[in-house]
């Protein structure tokens, strides 16, 4: 039933908030409704720094004679996850008022029109938080890797000779936007990164404990069986890029 139009004063006293334990509690009081009516309550209205972020997260893909074990199903997921990485365009909110964020869905709106539709994730005071609006289509992306060396018999454990690949990599940013586009840009890798350009920052993940892929293994990782050797000589290394690309500007990325 469509809701009547309230209108006039109702009756509201104010929002109040208060700590308790580890909750944060508001409080709005003289509220009275009659049986189908509805009501909605501004509790608090903020002003906020915000900035515009563009995050591209690259995952990595199986061994080839991982992927071979892996069912049709497996096959599907893994390819969607790698075809055609996207820049996803962010609003990093900082929270800056005397209230914290609480979770909930967030509508993005710039002036009377909606961007967007996503979750704030609880942001305490003085802390910041990233929602996400929408694929970057402006900012376009190309990867490339390709196998540089191989050297046979590069190491023993356990009396097994082990070969060694080198790889390298590269992916290729371009801003067809009419503003600067700063970026957060996240290459995984499986194996050891030796060398970044562009004051990318190296770190080698911990395997035993780091279970989600955005920090560490992917959800595929226990659809096999892994061999005592690959964790001795390999890892999950992840590179993390910030640069700010200029209109009409290309920026390539590299890595070994």
């Amino acid at each position: 039933r469509p809701a009547p139009n309230l209108g006039g004063d109702l009756g509201l006293v104010g929002a109040g908030a208060e700590n308790v334990e580890d909750l944060h509690i508001f409080t709005i009081q003289n509220i009275t409704l009659k049986k189908g009516q509805r009501m909605v309550v501004p509790v608090a209205e903020l002003t906020v720094p915000y900035e515009d972020v563009y995050v591209l997260d690259i995952p990595f893909a199986p061994p080839a004679d991982v992927r071979r074990r892996f069912n049709t199903n497996q096959q599907s997921q893994i390819a969607r996850m790698l075809t055609s990485p996207k820049v996803m365009h962010k609003l990093r909110l900082t929270n800056k008022s005397v209230y914290p964020f609480t979770t909930a869905p967030a509508l993005i709106l710039s002036g009377d029109r909606v961007l967007g539709q996503g979750l704030m994730t609880y942001t305490p005071k003085g802390g910041s938080v990233d929602l996400p609006i929408t694929a970057a289509v402006d900012v376009q992306v190309k990867k490339a890797d390709s196998e540089v060396k191989r050297t046979p018999n590069a190491v023993r454990w356990y009396n097994d000779s082990y070969e060694r690949v080198d790889l390298t990599g590269a992916v290729t940013l371009t801003n067809y936007r009419e503003h600067p586009a700063k970026l957060e840009v996240v290459r995984n890798v499986l194996g050891n990164i030796t060398e970044a350009s562009n004051d990318g920052v190296v770190t080698k993940l911990n395997m035993l404990e780091d279970h989600t892929y955005t920090s560490g293994r992917p959800h595929w990782w226990g659809w096999y069986n892994w061999p005592n050797w690959w964790g001795h000589f390999n890892g999950i290394g992840r590179i993390k890029w910030e640069p700010t690309i200029e209109p009409g500007k290309s920026i390539e990325l590299t890595y070994k």
